[in-house]
């Protein structure tokens, strides 16, 4: 199979972590950027500063699933992490063969809800690690409901990402800490979030398109259950 009629230098793909050991089921993407490709590996670079391959624990044997899209089409396929080169690259094994498929857009919502977010510079490991802190105080037993400085908000939501006006500067690639009030006596969905893209309103305000790359699945069956309800 030749890969490069698919993936190509500078392209932009989506690494979903494939792992069964984990203790709560969540979804766990990265963005990568192709540096170069030959045969069946790539080389590729994370977008999320220096030494950026440093700050997440890639081990032997790591699966992603993998898509993108090339020739007008949603592009899927398989690969393992094969090794860390330096800085912010890595190489990947591409094992699976190639699917085509057409994307279908998740359900989304108009709507104000309470959201509380964080958008101070931080590495991709210091990230992860704030989210486990934040699920530990939330799904703590004896942790009350929580709601104290959540902001009411419009947005536009669905189960994979969010978008919302926030303060400029708003740059792509850059990592936030979002906490979502859905009011539907549960904790506050938290989540890691990736600005995919970003619209300047005035010199106040900008819109932003978020990606969640860190979130439990079933908070991602709740936002896809507050959909329904409210359409």
């Amino acid at each position: 199979m030749s890969f490069q009629t698919y993936f190509k230098p500078t392209q932009k793909l989506l690494l979903q972590i494939q792992e069964s050991d984990q203790s709560q089921s969540r979804t766990e993407l990265l963005t990568v950027y192709i540096d170069s490709i030959e045969g069946n590996t790539l080389i590729v670079t994370l977008p999320y500063g220096a030494n950026a391959v440093d700050h997440y624990p890639f081990k032997e044997g790591l699966n992603f699933a993998i898509s993108t899209e090339a020739l007008g089409l949603g592009i899927r396929t398989t690969g393992d992490f094969s090794r860390k080169i330096a800085g912010d690259r890595f190489s990947i094994i591409l094992t699976g063969t190639m699917q085509m498929f057409q994307r279908r857009a998740c359900p989304r919502l108009d709507c104000q809800l309470g959201i509380r977010f964080s958008r101070a510079a931080k590495t991709l490991q210091t990230m992860r690690e704030i989210w486990q802190r934040n699920m530990d105080v939330l799904y703590s037993p004896e942790a009350p409901l929580i709601f104290e400085g959540f902001k009411q908000t419009k947005v536009n939501i669905s189960s994979g990402g969010l978008r919302l006006s926030v303060k400029p500067p708003a740059n792509q690639d850059e990592l936030c800490l979002v906490l979502i009030n859905l009011d539907d006596g549960k904790p506050p969905i938290c989540t890691i979030a990736e600005i995919v893209w970003s619209c300047t309103q005035n010199e106040n305000s900008v819109t932003v398109g978020m990606r969640f790359i860190n979130i439990l699945s079933e908070d991602q069956l709740r936002i896809e259950r507050f959909i329904r309800e409210k359409v």
